[in-house]
């Protein structure tokens, strides 16, 4: 983690409201008028994102299989652009990525990471650039009506999100089956191997927008859940220069932009940070 209507709710949710590998590396090209404190990355010059890439359409890979694209992507493609810094895609199992933040594989996590209490404990999280919700999927001509529905049915969740914690820690009396990458959750609904898939708004958006004649939005959690960059504890200065960089990109229109091209014009880009 509905027809047209449910597509528009799922996305104007999104965006109203303000979750293997290999090392790529990828040079975003220094803007004139930008500077960075080298002191504020792991290495001088050069700024490492952590990204688990196969999560339509915050981050995949092109065509080619070996371009990594998507809204997250071109985001810190930008922030590294604005800060004239050289630009580090290390792609992450998401089982993994916490741990490579902490042992200083990368500076910051910049991957569809919701904002949770339990994540603002152990890490720094950075203000909202983008809101979500977890949702649920299932095809058209399903009987699931709502969470309540799925009691005995088998629900599908990338291991690890904060869909699987949902699941986990509500009695909904359903069949949990977590799989390593969403596209696998989808690929088994497809198939007709499990009954539904719990994912994020942001992910449920690109699927209803590239298959809306198949699946359908029964639930939405009331609870919203923010995302935002993932910094080291104790990393304030890094923080500070990446988030004054993506207010920034709010106030001239940058995300607004972005959001655009991934999410589609329907989106409602007025609510993005």
């Amino acid at each position: 983690m509905k027809k047209i209507a449910s597509l528009l709710l799922a996305v104007c949710l999104l965006l109203a409201l303000t979750a293997c590998g290999s090392a790529k590396t990828e040079t975003a090209a220094p803007a004139a008028d930008a500077s960075a404190d080298a002191s504020v990355t792991l290495t001088a010059g050069k700024l490492a994102v952590g990204v688990e890439i196969g999560y339509p359409p915050m981050e995949y890979f092109d065509e080619d299989g070996s371009t990594a694209i998507g809204f997250d992507v071109e985001m810190f493609t930008e922030i590294a652009s604005r800060m004239g810094l050289e630009l580090e895609i290390v792609d992450t199992a998401w089982d993994g990525i916490f741990a490579g933040l902490e042992s200083d594989k990368y500076d910051m996590i910049m991957s569809s990471c919701s904002i949770t209490p339990a994540r603002q404990n152990s890490y720094l999280m950075g203000e909202p650039y983008v809101q979500n919700a977890i949702e649920l999927l299932v095809p058209v001509d399903s009987d699931i009506t709502g969470i309540e529905d799925v009691t005995g049915r088998s629900v599908a969740v990338q291991g690890e999100t904060s869909s699987h914690d949902y699941l986990r820690d509500n009695d909904t009396g359903c069949e949990i089956r977590d799989y390593d990458k969403v596209i696998n959750c989808f690929d088994e609904l497809k198939l007709g191997r499990v009954d539904a898939v719990l994912t994020d708004s942001v992910v449920a958006a690109y699927y209803l927008g590239s298959d809306i004649d198949n699946y359908k939005v029964v639930w939405v959690n009331e609870e919203a859940e923010p995302i935002g960059v993932t910094y080291k504890k104790g990393n304030e200065a890094l923080y500070n220069a990446i988030e004054e960089v993506l207010d920034a990109m709010s106030a001239d229109g940058t995300t607004a932009k972005i959001a655009t091209k991934y999410f589609g014009d329907a989106s409602g880009v007025d609510g993005l940070r």
